[in-house]
C-alpha cells in the first residue's frame, strides 16, 4: 500500500510542530523518518495511524482520502517504544491479543499466532510471561503481534530506543530481515542516524518544523542538502571550515590559512564570497610531509576503535576530525598535516548565511595515496 502526505502541518495551540510535509511513500518501501528530538517525527507518525489530527493537509493511502478516518479503519499495525505487553499474558496470548477485531476463526487466529511466533523464532518461548523475557525478546513479542494480524502497513516508533547498543544491532538485522520476507510498506521513526542510514531504503530528515531533505542513505551521506544533514547524517559528524575567495580568484584562505592559486588549485570554480567547506572525516588524509594540499592542525586527542582511529585536532580555534582506517599513532599536542581532498565531489560548499548546499565543480586534481 502507499501512502502519500499532501502539505501535512501540525499545530498544537500556538506551537507549530509540522509545516506543509508533502511525501509519497512507495508500497513495499522501508521507510525511514529521521531527526533529533522535537523535530515532529513521532507526531508525523501518528498522524498516519490516525491518532493524532491533521491540522491543515490530506493524507492518502492508495489515494484514498483517510484525513478524518479513525484509527480502527486504516489497516495499520503499530510497534511502540514501550513494547505494550500485557503483563498478565503470556507471549502467545498477547499475540493473539492483536488479533481480537480480525476476521479469523479459533483455528485461523492459533494457525496465524504461530506463524508470528517461527517468524521471530520465538516458538520455544510461547508460554512465558513478559517478566520472564529479556528485551530483545520482548521486542520481538511485538514486533510478532504486528506482523500477526498481516496489515500491509508497518509503524514503528522508537522501538530499538529501550535496548542495549549489541541488541540495537541484532534487532536492526531482525527487522531488515523480516521486511525482506514479508515485503510491507514499513515507516520507522528513529532519533538515530546509524539506524535510519543501516535499514532505510530511503530517509526523510526532519527538523524545524520541516523537511530538511529526502533521498537513499548514500544521497544524504554524499550529496547533503544543508549543513543540518551533512552535521546530522555521518558518525563522526563532518568537518565544516570557513572558506573565502577573494574577488580576482587567485586567492584563497581556509580558516586563517591562506593559499595562492599557484601554490593550490582549487578542484572547483566559484565567485568571489565567503563559504562553508566541508569534509567528512575519512576524507582529511594524514600525510606525514606537508605540501600545499595540506593543512596543519595541532591533535588534541585520539579514540582507538579497533581497526580505525579518530584523531581530533585544533585547526585555527576549530575542532576537526580525521578518521583512519588503521591503527593511528601520534602524540597529543604535535603537528599533523591533513591532506585536503583530491575529487571534488568531496568538496561540499555551503552558503554561509543560510547553511543551503551549493554546486560547484571541476576536474580532480591527481589523487595523493594515503600516507604519503
Amino acid at each position: 500500500m502507499s501512502i502519500r502526505l499532501a502539505n501535512v502541518s501540525k499545530d498544537f495551540g500556538n506551537t507549530k510542530v509540522l509545516s506543509d510535509v508533502s511525501v509519497e511513500i512507495e508500497p513495499g518501501e522501508f521507510f525511514v523518518m529521521v531527526g533529533p528530538s522535537g523535530s515532529g517525527k513521532s507526531t508525523l507518525l501518528r498522524m498516519i495511524a490516525g491518532l493524532t489530527s491533521v491540522t491543515d493537509g490530506r493524507i492518502y493511502f492508495n489515494d484514498r482520502d483517510v484525513t478524518d478516518l479513525p484509527p480502527k479503519d486504516r489497516k495499520l499495525a503499530m510497534v511502540f517504544q514501550n513494547y505494550a505487553l500485557l503483563p498478565f499474558m503470556n507471549v502467545a496470548q498477547n499475540i493473539r491479543f492483536g488479533l481480537e477485531n480480525q476476521d479469523l476463526n479459533d483455528d485461523g487466529k492459533s494457525k496465524r499466532v504461530d506463524w508470528a511466533l517461527d517468524l521471530v523464532h520465538l516458538s520455544d518461548l510461547r508460554d512465558r510471561k513478559p517478566k520472564e523475557l529479556s528485551g530483545g525478546q520482548q521486542q520481538r513479542v511485538s514486533l510478532a503481534r504486528a506482523l500477526a494480524t498481516k496489515a500491509p502497513v508497518v509503524l514503528m516508533d522508537e522501538p530499538l530506543s529501550n535496548l542495549d547498543a549489541q541488541l540495537r544491532t541484532e534487532m536492526r538485522e531482525e527487522i531488515a530481515r523480516l521486511h525482506r520476507e514479508i515485503g510491507m510498506t514499513l515507516i520507522y521513526v528513529t532519533h538515530d542516524q546509524v539506524e535510519a542510514m543501516t535499514m532505510g531504503d530511503r530517509i526523510l530528515v526532519l527538523d524545524d518544523e520541516k523537511i530538511q531533505q529526502l533521498g537513499t542513505p548514500l544521497d544524504l551521506y554524499n550529496h547533503p542538502a544543508n549543513e543540518f544533514v551533512a552535521k546530522f547524517i555521518g558518525s563522526p559528524e563532518m568537518n565544516l571550515m570557513p572558506i573565502t575567495i577573494n574577488d580576482d580568484g587567485d586567492r584563497f584562505s581556509i580558516g586563517d590559512t591562506f593559499w595562492t592559486d599557484n601554490a593550490f588549485v582549487l578542484p572547483f570554480d566559484l565567485p568571489a564570497g565567503s563559504y562553508h567547506l566541508g569534509i567528512r572525516p575519512e576524507k582529511l588524509v594524514p600525510v606525514s610531509i606537508a605540501n600545499p594540499d595540506t593543512i596543519t592542525a595541532k591533535v588534541k586527542s585520539l579514540q582507538q576503535l579497533g581497526n580505525d582511529t579518530l584523531i581530533f585536532c585544533d585547526f585555527d580555534g576549530q575542532t576537526l576530525v580525521s578518521r583512519v582506517p588503521e591503527q593511528f599513532t601520534i602524540a597529543v599536542g604535535a603537528d599533523l598535516n591533513l591532506l585536503l581532498p583530491a575529487n571534488a565531489d568531496e568538496w561540499h560548499l555551503f552558503d554561509s548565511n543560510n547553511g543551503v548546499r551549493i554546486t560547484a565543480a571541476a576536474p580532480a586534481r591527481e589523487a595523493v595515496e594515503y600516507g604519503a
